[in-house]
């Protein structure tokens, strides 16, 4: 008897919308967050950017800090740089997960800088356009530089503190700012009201750079 290769059950789909930016879309919320949890961890997560963890660690503190671990339900996009991949394929994450073997493999023949995103089916609205943000402010200089001298008149200290508190190192803060008046979050209304001015200001220019975007089909 031949012993048949197992195949993923999930379709997942990878597309490059620009140079440098691709995105994948998953069937389900699930096969997400459990695909990008320790790439996009160890890229941004105060307790463990820039660390080397197992998954069962990354979760005794994620229940140590919530009560619970929701993480598969609390996450509906994801974002990491070509730069967060390198320790991975250095094996320094070894064992790898089924899921990060496969996403590595999607990527292992590019060079040069390049941006992920993952959304899936029926998330949460505005997540694609949030996303793009952080690839554009990655990826695109002119648009990054705009957005930083848009964002020099005014106080962002508020949001910065919101968003440190939701779960993010402190080297991500001024990209998470951004995309978060590009695209808010209802969390996050309260304190990102009175930069309505700044929100115009950056989706203008979101709207400029994003022109040369291809996404796919619905």
């Amino acid at each position: 008897m031949t012993k048949r290769k197992p195949q993923r059950k999930t379709a997942i789909t990878k597309h490059k919308v620009a140079d440098g930016i691709y995105l994948l879309r998953f069937k389900t919320q699930y096969e997400l967050t459990s695909t990008f949890l320790r790439v996009q961890e160890h890229y941004e997560s105060p307790q463990f950017h820039g660390r080397i963890f197992t998954l069962e660690q990354y979760m005794d503190w994620y229940v140590a800090e919530n009560g619970a671990f929701t993480y598969f339900q609390d996450w509906s996009g994801f974002n990491v740089p070509s730069t967060a991949l390198r320790p991975f394929y250095e094996g320094k994450f070894d064992p790898l997960t089924s899921k990060e073997k496969w996403l590595l493999g999607l990527f292992r023949n590019l060079r040069g800088r390049f941006y992920i995103i993952g959304i899936y089916e029926g998330g949460k609205k505005g997540t694609l356009t949030h996303e793009f943000a952080h690839a554009l402010f990655f990826i695109d200089d002119a648009y990054r530089e705009a957005v930083r001298e848009a964002m020099r008149d005014y106080d962002t200290s508020a949001l910065e503190k919101q968003l440190a508190k939701t779960g993010y190192a402190r080297h991500v803060i001024p990209d998470e700012v951004q995309a978060y008046i590009v695209a808010p979050s209802g969390k996050l209304g309260a304190v990102s009201r009175p930069l309505i001015p700044l929100r115009r200001k950056l989706r203008m220019l979101f709207r400029q750079h994003a022109k040369g975007l291809s996404l796919p089909a619905r």
